[in-house]
Order: C-alpha cells, then sequence, then structure tokens
C-alpha cells in the first residue's frame, strides 16, 4: 500500500484542520495517510513516504513578505533530501499567499526535486477543485 505524510504547521488550527481535510481525501484515494504536525513529527519518517504534503499558514505583513513561519523553516531544515517521493506545498491565508509558496520551495532548497501540487485555501475545508487537483497530484506519473 502507497503511503502519505501530510505535515502541517497551524496557529489558529485552520491549517490544522485542512491538513486532516487533506489525509482524510488521501486515504479515501487508497493511501495510508498520516496527519502530523512539525513539532510532533521526526522528520526521518519522511524518507519512506510515497507522497510527501507540507503546510503551512501564510505569515506576513497584510499583504507584503508572505512565507512560512519559523517553526515549518526549522522542521525543514532538519528533513532529509526526499528523492523518491512525490512532494506538495498547501497553505492557508486570510488575504493573499503572495510570495509563500516561492518562499517555501526556497526553505526546501534541493531536497526535493520538484513540487508537483501548491494548494492555498483561506478555508479548513477542501473544495471540488482543491479535491480535483489532488486527484491529479496522486495520480500523475
Amino acid at each position: 500500500m502507497r503511503t502519505a505524510i501530510v505535515v502541517y504547521r497551524s496557529q489558529t488550527g485552520t491549517t490544522r484542520a485542512l491538513a486532516e481535510a487533506i489525509g482524510d481525501h488521501v486515504r479515501a484515494r487508497g493511501l495510508a495517510a498520516t496527519v502530523v504536525s512539525v513539532g510532533d513529527c521526526d522528520p526521518s519518517t519522511l524518507e519512506g513516504a510515497d507522497v510527501v504534503l507540507l503546510g503551512c499558514w501564510t505569515g506576513g505583513f497584510m499583504i507584503v513578505a508572505q512565507g512560512p513561519d519559523q517553526p515549518w523553516r526549522m522542521f525543514v531544515r532538519r528533513m532529509p533530501a526526499i528523492r523518491h517521493a512525490r512532494v506538495g506545498l498547501f497553505t492557508t491565508y486570510k488575504l493573499a499567499t503572495g510570495s509563500m509558496f516561492p518562499r517555501m520551495r526556497r526553505e526546501l532548497g534541493d531536497k526535493v526535486e520538484a513540487i508537483g501540487l501548491e494548494l492555498k485555501s483561506r478555508t479548513d475545508r477542501l473544495t471540488p477543485s482543491h479535491r480535483l487537483d489532488l486527484d491529479r497530484f496522486l495520480d500523475a506519473p
């Protein structure tokens, strides 16, 4: 059975709830999925996963300087290179994501070969469009 790990950093609970919804959707697609916060995740567990989804709430000053917070960045610095897994990113936001995904990719550096998904949401729920994007991501060769 394929495995997925959904790792998130949440400030108010919105990103946590979105991560759990993503985990539920991934499980419904037949993968064994674990949903865990950056504070509770052993970075070495990512090495054995087929799918890794990394999420963080969008921090910044209203609509400028968006980026992941310090605990997310510290987790990424500790995590091993992920060469064999499909990797996706997700974020929740209030006004705009701005530079969030570019900064997440920059923090990841060469630890991943490619990012196959960038999912953003103002809420803690998956929309039909999000579900389609996740399905495409999971089904891609």
